[in-house]
């Protein structure tokens, strides 16, 4: 598929603007040589020395502006453009740089004319990637590639300069009946970029009957202008449980988990518009359906105030690369209707009915995080370790009017260093709110990975609650479908992961007042007293993983029912 890979590049590259390639012959550039060489666009320039290759791009960039390309072979010959990137990187000038490399299985062992050059030029390049070898797998982001690797190069509102694309190349080069990935949409680059004052991003935004918005993590003011804004014009939020926009009082939804699963729902509800602010929320159901959306034709922007590329799922058409405060101000419809928004707030409703009679009084996982998430208020601050907590209360925190600050280590979904987080994230937040108290939502092995410190949260002197929900072990990977051939032996020992050593006793053994909470009134009788003593207090909460698992199915499944049901019942 190289030929394929190499003909969307340039495709793209055409419709960005880009208008000259220099090109240093060599065989396993072959396949961008020829998409190069075939292209009625951007005029080739062939130099035997890839030193002269390199200046003579740049020399162009200087002359035109735009990003020049400049095509090497591996080895020495892509070394030989160190000089032209370095100067280019001092003067602003973009570039985009293509070496040709052999594939991963080729290095390491002394193959002719490979050796390591993701790294040749790391620190004169504002960019750089190392894809894998063109396949059907990651067919679907080559444009993508193409597209950021222009605008890295020629809209980064800091600076411009070179960008580098290691790419690697497997025999056969060159394949005849080339694939070629097509347009998203038709004569338009892949990423769409705007800034400040945009008026065709906003005019577009306020044609549209059915604007969706998506809120993930966002900073306090940020999370007020957006309320205030969705609020104000009738847009419907999917408000995840940092967004600090779960609300009651605006237009917020907080039982989608629920009811898009259902594919029925999924396409009655199809947005023309989706706008991402803040990060991506845990969900695997909402972010399949925002690709469905995008593949359906929906314009999906992304508001990001600094240079900050996220797009994990491939699906994003337009970024807005501003300011918060000059984003929503921005925002205007040229229609007084709420349809979409009531439509999706039935739903809601609908979804959350059938989520609390599927929990019911038990305890379980899902209830204790809608219970302390309910329990919290405006001045308190719960903090979730990653995994199932912060998907728990993604799924199952109900609406609120008083909503307490969200945050989780979501910037790589790690579990270590929870407990020593929550407790920067109590200090500060009780200087800033003298009154206010700190909850944490944990899973037993993010807690045990930072057990030491339970010493200094004992004596903190700072009111703290934790939750521990033990399972015994991982329980996100009992989610997971297991290969048939794992036993549960295996996945016991390699995925759960289950440890020795008793929560209770390891609590009181820190001198922290413990509790085993084995009912929903044991629970609320626990908040009650935290509310009126305050104090630093462990609570632990015992669940089967696998019962676990199957009570996240049937209680997301009762909510889905219940949101097809209301459909079933609508004319549309």
């Amino acid at each position: 598929m190289n030929l394929g890979f190499a003909l969307s590049l340039v495709r793209e590259w055409e419709l960005a603007g880009v208008t000259d390639a220099v090109i240093a012959p060599g065989s396993r550039s072959g396949p961008m040589a020829v998409a190069l060489g075939g292209s009625d666009k951007i005029a080739v320039h062939v130099v035997l020395d890839e030193r002269s290759a390199g200046f003579q791009a740049l020399g162009i960039s200087k002359v035109t502006g735009r990003p020049t390309l400049v095509l090497t072979t591996s080895g020495t010959a892509a070394a030989n453009l160190r000089p032209s990137v370095t100067e280019a990187f001092h003067s602003g000038v973009p570039m985009i740089l293509i070496t040709a490399d052999r594939p991963l299985e080729a290095h390491k062992f002394g193959a002719a004319q490979t050796m390591e050059q993701e790294e040749l030029f790391s620190d004169v390049v504002l960019f750089r990637a190392s894809p894998s070898v063109p396949d059907a797998v990651n067919k679907s982001r080559w444009r993508a590639l193409a597209s950021r690797a222009f605008h890295e190069a020629a809209s980064n509102p800091s600076r411009r300069g070179p960008v580098h694309l290691n790419l690697a190349f497997r025999e056969p080069l060159i394949e005849e009946d080339a694939e070629v990935q097509g347009e998203r949409i038709p004569g338009q680059p892949w990423y769409r970029l705007h800034g400040d004052g945009s008026p065709e991003l906003f005019g577009a935004i306020a044609r549209e009957p059915r604007v969706l918005v998506i809120a993930g993590e966002m900073d306090r003011v940020a999370s007020r202008q957006a309320e205030a804004t969705c609020s104000n014009l009738g847009w419907p939020v999917f408000a995840g449980p940092t967004s600090g926009i779960r609300s009651t009082s605006g237009c917020s939804v907080g039982s989608f988990e629920a009811f898009l699963r259902s594919e029925i729902i999924q396409d009655q509800i199809h947005p023309g518009v989706i706008i991402l602010l803040g990060g991506d929320l845990a969900s695997r159901v909402v972010n399949g359906f925002i690709s469905r959306s995008a593949k359906r034709g929906a314009r999906v922007i992304r508001v990001v105030p600094n240079w900050n590329w996220l797009d994990s799922q491939n699906a994003v058409t337009d970024f807005y690369f501003g300011s918060w405060g000059s984003f929503f101000p921005s925002l205007h419809r040229d229609n007084s209707s709420r349809e979409y928004a009531n439509l999706l707030s039935r739903l809601d409703l609908a979804s959350r009915e059938g989520i609390v009679d599927g929990l019911g009084e038990e305890i379980s996982d899902p209830l204790v995080a809608s219970e302390l998430f309910e329990h919290a208020d405006v001045s308190d601050m719960l903090f979730s370790s990653s995994s199932m907590p912060i998907r728990d209360l993604e799924w199952f925190a109900p609406l609120t009017s008083r909503q307490p600050v969200v945050y989780s280590n979501r910037g790589v979904n790690g579990i270590d260093g929870v407990i020593s987080s929550f407790h920067g994230a109590a200090k500060a937040h009780h200087r800033e709110n003298p009154g206010g108290r700190s909850f944490l939502l944990i899973g037993d092995l993010a807690f045990r990975h930072d057990i030491g410190a339970l010493a200094d949260i004992a004596a903190s002197g700072l009111d703290m609650l934790i939750c521990v929900t033990d399972n015994s072990g991982g329980a996100i990977f009992s989610f997971v479908a297991r290969s048939a051939s794992l036993g549960r032996e295996q996945f016991e020992q390699l995925f759960a992961a289950a440890q020795p050593g008793d929560l209770e006793a390891i609590g009181a053994g820190f001198g922290l007042y413990t509790r085993l909470i084995d009912s929903v009134g044991s629970l609320r009788r626990e908040l009650a007293e935290f509310t009126s003593v305050g104090g630093v207090r462990l609570l632990i909460f015992r669940s089967d993983r696998e019962e676990n698992a199957a009570l996240h199915k049937r209680v997301l499944e009762r909510g889905q029912r219940n949101a097809e049901a209301l459909i079933a019942s609508m004319k549309f």
